[in-house]
């Protein structure tokens, strides 16, 4: 800083004799003694210690105790020596009334002098309290670096705080916090780091600091720092002033303007920052409230008016969009009204009078400020004022809105602009609760108009406001004045100038005690009541108020009313005046309850991938919608003379078989709606989807000879249906085989398993089969996991039965081309051709669920199944494009032979789902190949686009595959399971060690002995793979840990014998361990054999008694194939309505985004239905949102708003239990994450060793936690439903 040399040739160092001292003999390791340190210290700066004080004279006079940190001294640290001669400055300084300014420089507190140094910050604060208390001033200027226990006690203690542009200021050092908080992760820390972070800009952003200086060098800098303490100290310094004269008021007007509110608003008016800058001079603007905020809307600081020291505080609006948006539009946030008492604090300690100005609409009505307590701030500041003992003078210059303009306008005397208003609220705002508008055209019309009546009615303008007795002066925009702007307002400047000069000379006069209770009596006398305790008509007649009102109020009529008066010990006899008789009101048209709605809420708030939330994969809306693609209307290709549908449904599956191996062409299957989709999609797309391609799908290829079949049911298809979609498979199936019927459909089904993952009893299998081919069904795909023809026997014949084509499965694996394969050879599958025959299979479906087979195999391979299956039966090649290579392959069996094979739409195609259709009908055309299916690929564009959009409204469910992989043949993962193992594999939290899982379902697979591996016997591999990856367990432990394990249930069905048998069996010691003692079936029997059958009857009287109506066949047989799925799908629909199948897909997956509309068919709204979300409510008492929808339906009048508080769910359920302690054997922990699906005990139960406790479930994998010894169920701590972690405590046992 820039000083002078005092004339008493006082500008020398104090307090030189206080030196630092080696007191605790400090050392450490093979660091320098503290001794030593301070020995280099001395020598480096020629100082005792690392504080100098001196008496410096300031260019205005003004004598100061400067008091300088040196950072050469050990970095300018607080010890002992330095607390000393601190605390001897300020003394200094009071004693002789000088104000105090410390140029802080310093590390912090110096640790080589323990908890002394740290006293030292307490000792400080007291003597900074005393000089404080002798009313004098105290300035910091903050350098570079500022920190630790300096920064945290007088840095931060004075009245002023001062720094320069980047410096660096904070209590802990980023080392430390990258130590202390981060564990040195210095990534983290920079992406989490704050911008500008202990900046001297960040401080002043964030409240703590009230002036930063530009950086400048030398001198310059001198001079700066000089020149802002010298305006401070030039306010600050002096006492109480007295402003003595008699100043004229300005003449009245001769005319006065109309009232017009909104005049009060033009960007052009003078406003508070314009009136500052011409009004007063020598304005030093103080940033920030001191502590956390800061505000550029309020503003405000010292200032010299007419030769008057005083604070300025003021609301500020900007003439420029963006001055206008960093002044929050003109309205205050909370750091604005704390900093506003921080300035009045200041003016009281230093008897400055304080002069404020108002313009505001209102306090900022935001979320942040309610939170850091915009009521609060306004009200500590009403208080404040209220007592203030020093002048307040106050100008409404243009907005007064409410409680936020009052937080500033408490003034001893209150003008107010002509063209200003003052009120409660505005006028908008009331005429927006007031106002009663027929429509929109009504309101735009009306609007306007009830806001001017409704600003008169209030009496929010000037002059009505001085016959209240709210303001005291009215400065007048007449006589040309109304013509003036910000850039020059003379006239109104000198009429300002005039108020606020008058009001001083009668103001500053006054003792303190006289100001405030005149302030008291001037705002306790405001108001107009009644005393009768009826309302009714009142004389509103208010008395001339005095400039310092007496404490009275105004009663009606205007009696006086004194405040000290004892209630009546009678109250008086009251009669009412008779109302007129009220009209009955017409009944309000009731919301109805709608269960579909209610879902929508649910799925909005609560969803998983809620849109509203964010959640969802579309950040900048929603895709294009899917069936769009359709929108133009094209003709039917014209139909064929024989294809496939009209040979079976003439002639029957044997003609058909022999039409098909007559055909020179290659005949393809279409996928895309079955297993293309399970295998990229999770199976997750909708029939209301399927439905919007099935009408274009069947003009395409509907009764063309080279269109074989559409695949789209079975499968996984049918359980995620109940399961995850909540739809019927079976209507799907109706539905679709209604809008496509001229083309065989194909589905998938598991021989003995149906579409479950378990054996059923022979007749169930039967008449499951009956059903399908009723529902529309033409080709059954059958399969068996192991190739064991005997467990497809039953399916073949009841397919058969149902005179449709029985297709029975060969599923490849392995790979015969390698000398080393030993079990899946060429004669394997020439044995098993052969036997599949026998079986009654019309054709023979050779199921590569992999995409292991590769081009150079597919001529061996066709010639061993011709070589086993004779010429006359028709194969059909279905494989998956997880290698990149299937394309390649499935051309190559179609010039080996093969008759038909499967594809898909190119936009579902590839990854893990099937070849491209498109491709692949673009090279036999182009080829003119004998091949050629005849459909061009070009007519399949418009079912490409489709696809194309259903995959992105469906993307979450996408396997997160971006390319194929040769990996597949090593880990041999079926394509339709991979996409579903990967949800699940995410579900569990195990994305991030997806390759894990691939190793580990190959080494599964090789512990089971090298298995087939489809439905269901893939799931077990997954099942056991992922069980062991989240317990961070190998393969191998599986042999030398077992008997700790406790098994996903799919194991042990597996090596039970339950889904049957690979035709070389399991291994041995493996089924052992898997099945703790539990007798397998016997090799060589089916499942079948030993189950009873099922009795149809009796379950569907079950159901009947049970939903109290009539049931359906498929409903019977779905319960018995998925008896817990099946129910939980009959409890969603009863919760949640039937009309879930109509919601659109974005709806049902991602709720609804405020604002948006839908349509859906409503069986409880009767109709169909055009829904609006209107909004989404807050969270009210920590856990309700009101969700509102706007409804009408067509044909129907106009329904209510329906309204559904919701509970924000998002982390109703979550585990917070206790975990079980792993060295304690009686607490019973999870065995994985998941859901309890099912407890099987209950306090007091006595259960026997390996007695199931609970069923943990977690996607499609489930996992028996059991009991491990003979005990007592002693506590249980879960329920149905809970969601736990792997190892929650799930019940805590006591030995028997």
């Amino acid at each position: 800083m820039s000083v002078h040399q005092d004339p008493a040739g006082q500008d020398t160092e104090l307090f030189t004799e206080v030196v630092s001292q080696d007191f605790l003999k400090f050392s450490f390791r093979s660091s320098s003694s503290y001794s030593d340190q301070l020995q280099r210290a001395v020598a480096k700066t020629g100082q005792g210690s690392a504080v100098v004080v001196k008496v410096r004279t300031l260019k205005t006079g003004q004598e100061v105790v400067v008091m300088t940190h040196n950072f050469a001294f050990m970095g300018g640290s607080l010890g002992c020596a330095e607390g000393e001669k601190l605390v001897r400055g300020f003394e200094h300084a009071k004693k002789h009334r000088l104000p105090v300014v410390i140029m802080c420089k310093s590390g912090g507190a110096r640790m080589q002098e323990g908890t002394l140094s740290l006293m030292q910050m307490a000792k400080v604060s007291v003597a900074v309290g005393r000089h404080r208390d002798a009313g004098l001033p105290f300035i910091t200027i903050l350098l570079d670096p500022t920190y630790g226990g300096v920064s945290a006690s007088y840095a931060m203690q004075s009245d002023v705080r001062i720094s320069i542009q980047k410096a660096r200021i904070g209590f802990a050092g980023p080392a430390v916090i990258l130590n202390t908080m981060y564990e040195m992760d210095q990534a983290k820390y920079d992406s989490e780091c704050p911008a500008d972070f202990q900046s001297a800009q960040f401080l002043e952003k964030h409240g703590q600091l009230d002036i930063v200086l530009p950086l400048l060098k030398g001198p310059e800098m001198d001079a700066s720092i000089d020149d802002t303490l010298a305006n401070v100290f030039t306010v600050l310094m002096g006492g109480k002033q007295v402003r003595s004269g008699s100043t004229p008021a300005p003449a009245q007007p001769s005319t006065t303007s109309g009232q017009d509110y909104t005049k009060s608003r033009s960007i052009s008016r003078p406003q508070a920052q314009d009136v500052i800058s011409t009004v007063f001079t020598n304005f030093t603007e103080l940033e920030g409230d001191g502590r956390v905020g800061s505000d550029r809307c309020i503003r405000g600081g010292f200032a010299m008016f007419e030769g008057i020291r005083c604070v300025v505080v003021a609301t500020c609006k900007g003439h420029t969009p963006s001055k206008m948006k960093e002044a929050n539009y003109g309205m205050p946030s909370p750091p604005g009204y704390r900093k506003a008492l921080r300035l009045m604090q200041l003016a009281e300690r230093f008897s400055l009078p304080v002069v404020t100005f108002v313009d505001t609409c209102g306090a900022l009505p935001s979320f942040a400020a309610e939170e850091v307590g915009q009521s609060e701030a306004i009200a500590t500041n009403l208080v404040a004022m209220a007592m203030l003992k020093t002048p307040i003078v106050t100008v409404v210059l243009g907005e007064g809105g409410s409680g936020g303009a009052l937080g500033l306008g408490m003034g001893d005397r209150i003008a107010m602009m002509s063209s200003a208003y003052y009120g409660v609220i505005s006028p908008e705002g009331a005429a927006s609760i007031l106002g009663r508008y027929k429509n929109d055209e009504d309101k735009a019309k009306q609007f306007p108009e009830d806001c001017r009546s409704l600003a008169t009615a209030q009496h929010i303008y000037a002059s009505q406001l001085k016959e209240l007795g709210v303001i005291d002066e009215i400065i007048w925009e007449v006589d040309g004045k109304e013509l003036e702007t910000h850039k020059s307002f003379p006239l109104i400047q000198k009429d300002i100038r005039s108020f606020i000069l008058r009001s001083l000379e009668e103001l500053t006069p006054m003792e303190d005690d006289q100001l405030v209770d005149s302030r008291y009596g001037k705002f306790r006398g405001m108001g107009v009541f009644g005393t009768s305790g009826l309302c009714g008509p009142l004389d509103t007649t208010v008395p001339d108020s005095p400039m310092a009102a007496s404490p009275i109020g105004t009663a009606a009529g205007g009696a006086k009313v004194t405040y000290d008066m004892e209630p009546s010990p009678v109250a008086p006899k009251i009669t009412p005046p008779t109302a007129p008789p009220a009209e009955k009101p017409k009944p309000k048209p009731v919301a109805p309850e709608c269960k579909l709605l209610r879902k929508v809420a649910e799925e909005t708030v609560c969803g998983e991938r809620s849109a509203h939330k964010g959640a969802w994969p579309f950040k900048d809306g929603l895709p294009p919608v899917a069936k769009d693609a359709f929108e133009e209307e094209l003709p039917k290709v014209p139909r064929c003379e024989e294809y496939a549908k009209k040979i079976l449904d003439t002639k029957g599956p044997e003609e058909l078989a022999k039409w098909v191996r007559k055909q020179d062409r290659v005949l393809i299957t279409d996928t895309s709606m079955r297993d293309a989709h399970q295998s990229l999609l999770a199976t997750r797309v909708r029939t209301t989807d399927l439905m919007d391609c099935a009408k274009e799908a069947s003009r395409v290829m509907g009764g063309q000879t080279g269109a074989f079949s559409f695949e789209m049911w079975g499968g996984a298809t049918f359980d995620v249906a109940y399961r995850f979609l909540h739809e019927c498979p079976w209507k799907r199936l109706r539905e679709m085989r209604e809008a496509m019927p001229d083309i065989c459909f194909q589905m998938l089904v598991r021989g003995a398993n149906a579409v479950g993952y378990k054996s059923y009893p022979d007749n169930t299998i039967a008449e499951f089969c009956r059903l399908a081919a009723e529902n529309g069904m033409d080709i059954f795909r059958i399969f068996d996991c192991f190739n064991d023809v005997a467990q497809m026997k039953v399916c073949i014949d009841a397919v058969r039965k149902a005179k449709k084509v029985a297709e029975v499965c060969i599923c490849f694996t392995g790979d015969f081309l390698r000398p080393e394969e030993k079990i899946y050879t060429l004669e394997y599958y020439k044995n098993l051709a052969r036997d599949v025959v026998a079986a009654g299979a019309h054709m023979i479906g050779l199921k590569d669920m992999a995409g292991l087979l590769k081009p150079s195999a597919a001529e061996p391979l066709m010639k061993a199944l011709r070589e086993g299956a004779g010429s006359d039966i028709p194969i059909h090649f279905h494989t998956h494009a997880t290698s990149s290579i299937s394309l390649a392959t499935v051309l190559s069996m179609a010039d080996a032979g093969c008759d038909v094979v499967d594809t898909c739409i190119a936009s579902i195609a590839d990854g893990t789902s099937q070849p491209s259709l498109n491709a692949f009908l673009a090279d036999l055309e182009t080829a003119n190949s004998p091949k050629y299916p005849q459909i061009p690929y070009l007519s399949l564009e418009r079912l490409d686009t489709f696809w194309a959009r259903i995959r992105s409204l469906y993307s979450p469910f996408e396997s997160g595959m971006l390319s194929g992989t040769a990996r597949v043949y090593d880990h041999q993962i079926p394509g339709g399971q991979y996409s579903n193992l990967l949800v699940q594999c995410k579900s569990m939290g195990l994305a991030a060690r997806w390759g894990e899982v691939c190793d580990m379902y190959r080494d599964v697979n090789r512990l089971f002995g090298d298995i087939v591996k489809v439905t269901p016997s893939s799931k077990c591999v997954g099942d056991l793979a992922l069980y062991l990856v989240q317990r961070q367990m190998t393969a191998e432990d599986v042999r030398t840990r077992g008997h700790l394990i406790d098994f996903p249930q799919s194991s042990i069905d597996l090596m039970a014998g339950r889904l049957g048998f690979p035709h070389r069996g399991f291994p041995e010691d493996i089924q052992k361990i898997i099945l703790k003692g539990v007798q397998p079936i016997t090799k060589g029997t089916r499942p079948g054999d030993s189950l009873p059958a099922d009795d149809f009857e009796k379950v569907k009287a079950q159901l009947e008694d049970k939903l109290k109506r009539k049931v359906e066949a498929t409903e019977v047989i779905s319960s018995l194939l998925y008896p817990k799925v099946f129910d939980d799908f009959l409890d969603y629909i009863e919760e949640h309505s039937v009309d879930v199948t109509n919601l659109p897909s974005d709806v049902f997956w991602y709720g609804m985004t405020v604002g948006q509309k839908m349509e859906v068919v409503s069986n409880e709204l009767k109709g169909n239905a055009a829904v609006t979300l209107k909004r989404v409510g807050p969270l009210v008492n920590g856990a309700i949102r009101e969700v509102t929808f706007a409804v009408s339906v067509t044909g129907k009048d106009a329904l209510p708003p329906i309204v559904y508080k919701i509970p924000d769910a998002s982390a109703e359920g979550a585990n917070t239990g206790p975990m079980a302690d792993a060295e304690n054997p009686c607490e019973i922990g999870s065995p994985m994450s998941g859901t309890i699906e099912n407890l099987l005990v209950a306090e007091g139960d006595k259960l026997e060793k390996g007695t199931k406790i609970a069923v943990v479930g977690a996607m499609k994998m489930e996992v028996d936690a059991t009991a491990p010894f003979p005990s007592t169920v002693k506590k249980v701590l879960i329920k149905k439903g809970s969601k736990v972690e792997e190892s929650s405590l799930l019940v805590v046992l006591e030995k028997l």
